[in-house]
Order: structure tokens, then sequence, then C-alpha cells
């Protein structure tokens, strides 16, 4: 797991990553798609709200959220979970802990809701390690074992196999951005 630490290459910037909740519901519509009332719903807060609830943090807060340990056999968790985790310890790795923390302080004084977690490219080594967190993390959430399997391949095939043209700021890609309207 020690390899999803190491940068991909240097600090990476908003147009060679994607969106973790873009890539959590290009797989979630593919694999479970029952799910998505569910997941759009969690789309409506920032990430970092979404992980939060995914994983039972603010439970003192929130009395009716719920956890991973509440919500069990859902590929959503699993799949935000593990990309947010992967995402964070790449990135993580680039940039300064004290400098995060610093930002995420002033974000909560000022009560913004926090930047999308980007998803940068990642190494061969990155991509197995994110295979092997969503098989270890699925596996403990009561998913059946064909599903695990078939959930992890389709994360790493959607980590790898970017839509073309994709930009992460919302545009398309005939956009140049700042460009004006005629």
């Amino acid at each position: 797991m020690g390899s999803l630490s190491e940068p991909s290459g240097g600090h990476p910037d908003d147009d060679a990553g994607v969106l973790v909740r873009d890539i959590v519901r290009d797989v979630v519509a593919a694999t479970a798609p029952d799910e998505m009332v569910l997941l759009e719903g969690l789309l409506r807060s920032d990430d970092d709200s979404a992980v939060a609830r995914l994983s039972g943090r603010r439970r003192s807060r929130e009395p009716l959220g719920f956890g991973l340990h509440e919500v069990t056999a859902l590929v959503t968790p699993v799949v935000w979970l593990v990309l947010d985790e992967a995402a964070r310890k790449v990135v993580g790795a680039a940039v300064a802990g004290a400098a995060t923390r610093s930002r995420t302080l002033l974000r909560r004084i000022s009560r913004r809701p926090a930047a999308p977690t980007v998803m940068p490219p990642l190494t061969p080594d990155q991509l197995e390690s994110v295979r092997l967190r969503v098989l270890e993390l699925g596996t403990e959430s009561g998913l059946e074992p064909d599903t695990v399997t078939a959930l992890a391949e389709r994360v790493v095939a959607r980590l790898v196999l970017r839509p073309q043209g994709q930009l992460t700021s919302g545009g398309t890609a005939g956009e140049e951005p700042g460009a004006p309207e005629a």
C-alpha cells in the first residue's frame, strides 16, 4: 500500500486529473445503478462531507447519519472511500501537510465548501494498490466475492481509461477557459 504515497510525477494540476466524484458516479452507474439515488444525495454536498458520511465520522453531530458499518453490501461507500484515500495519498505526498491543514482551517472559518477532490493520473503500482484496497474494503463491507472482483476491475479500468477531452472545470473540450462569448 506504500506505493500510493509516492507522487506520480510531481504536483498534479487540475487539468491532469479527473474529479473523484465523477469516477464514483461512472462506476456506480455501471455496477450498481440501484444505488444512484443514494449517490445523487451524496453529490449534493462537498467531497469532504460525503466521505465523512460514508466513513461514519461526524456521528455525534448527525444522529441520523450513516457510516460504512451501518450501510453494508453497498458499492458506493467502497468506491468513494477508496478513491478518496488514494487521491489524498498521491496529492498529500506532493503537498506539505501544514499548508493543507491551514487551508482546511481557513475554509472552515470562512464556511466555504472544499474544492472537489481530483484524482491525478496513477502509476501502475498505484493502480494495483487501488485495486487491492477495493478488494479489501469490499470484502470487509460484505459484498459477494464476484462483485468485489468485478468492482475492483471496473474502478481500475475507469482510472486508466479516462474520457477523451474531459475537463475538471466543468467545460467541454471545445471551449477555451476565459474565451469571450460571441
